[in-house]
């Protein structure tokens, strides 16, 4: 995926994301190890109603962009030959290469050399020499924890022998790190991304006390099979679409690109569909939204100004929410 910044912030996903982090509900995203084994972002998925992996994109993208700034979290031991991070780990010896390791607390005779494993030692006599070890620091010291290998028996420094679960054998010297990051705002793009955030609690609000169910975003599959996201759904409780609105910010009046718009409104079924351009349209792209709307169920709102977004939704709303009670 490679969009760019003003491209992703006009998706309502991308809006509904950033707006967590501008009010507070969201300071740092970190990242959750789920039940496959994979790092996600579960709070950004709810939030996104999208799938870890477009999640993963999206959050790379605004970091590109600088609109996050992504930070390590951890480093993750992952298969040099698939990627993947579902291992068993097994401690094997570095010079036969066999796991049957055996460990525990060993001491050392300091006269003899002898080392072995404490609970194999009666009485403090040393196995090798038959002497006596009295004295801590004098006859015999604690080296410590210890592993032997039960193949060469021979005391070793064992090494992580690694095992993917689609049967890849690798160690720890040829292992992949595979760096996992948390995501915070950038503290310097806040003012920028504040004044592109499009919020329309004020006309979720009111499609509410119709009875209608908002969500905000929504994710919707279209008559082509093509899942759409789009900025505020209302629909009716046994789940009839009765309103769709998507909002589209840009830095500069929409040409083209409100074809793909009024393409994506086209492929839903809804009783009302209003698709809000910022700040306007081209005369082109206005000349052939003015003759689609005709055909189908779309209003089309140019606002030249994201505060007035609200009362402009509203005025067409007033228009609409009367024959819409007859589907709630």
């Amino acid at each position: 995926m490679k969009e760019s910044q003003s491209s992703l912030l006009n998706r309502s996903d991308v809006q509904s994301l950033l707006k967590a982090f501008i009010d507070g509900s969201i300071t740092v995203l970190k990242p959750v190890l789920s039940q496959t084994g994979d790092f996600t972002y579960p709070e950004a998925e709810k939030i996104m109603r999208s799938s870890s992996h477009f999640v993963k994109e999206i959050l790379e993208a605004l970091s590109e962009e600088s609109v996050l700034l992504k930070e390590l979290f951890t480093l993750v031991v992952v298969c040099p030959y698939c990627g993947d991070n579902r291992l068993t780990i097994e401690l094997a010896c570095p010079h036969c290469g066999s796991t049957k390791l055996e460990v525990g607390t060993t001491i050392e005779h300091l006269e003899c050399g002898y080392i072995g494993f404490e609970e194999d030692i009666k009485n403090m006599v040393c196995p090798k020499c038959g002497k006596q070890m009295r004295a801590l620091g004098i006859d015999y010291r604690k080296p410590g924890v210890m592993y032997k290998c039960t193949s060469c028996n021979e005391f070793v420094e064992p090494k992580k022998k690694y095992t993917c679960l689609k049967g890849h054998v690798f160690y720890e010297d040829n292992a992949v790190l595979k760096k996992v990051f948390s995501y915070r705002l950038n503290p310097h793009k806040k003012d920028i991304v504040e004044k592109d955030i499009i919020d329309l609690n004020i006309v979720a609000k009111v499609l509410s006390a119709k009875g209608l169910l908002v969500k905000t975003p929504a994710r919707i599959r279209g008559k082509s099979g093509v899942e759409h996201m789009f900025t505020l759904l209302a629909s009716s409780k046994n789940g009839v679409s009765a309103v769709v609105v998507d909002v589209l910010v840009s830095d500069k009046y929409v040409d083209d690109y409100a074809i793909s718009v009024l393409i994506k409104a086209l492929d839903i079924d809804a009783s009302e569909k209003i698709v809000v351009f910022i700040p306007g349209l081209t005369e082109k792209a206005r000349s052939i939204l003015n003759y689609y709307r005709v055909l189908s169920n779309i209003n089309i709102i140019e606002c030249n100004d994201i505060s007035k977004v609200n009362i402009a939704i509203l005025n067409v709303l007033n228009n609409l929410l009367k024959p819409l009670n007859n589907i709630t």
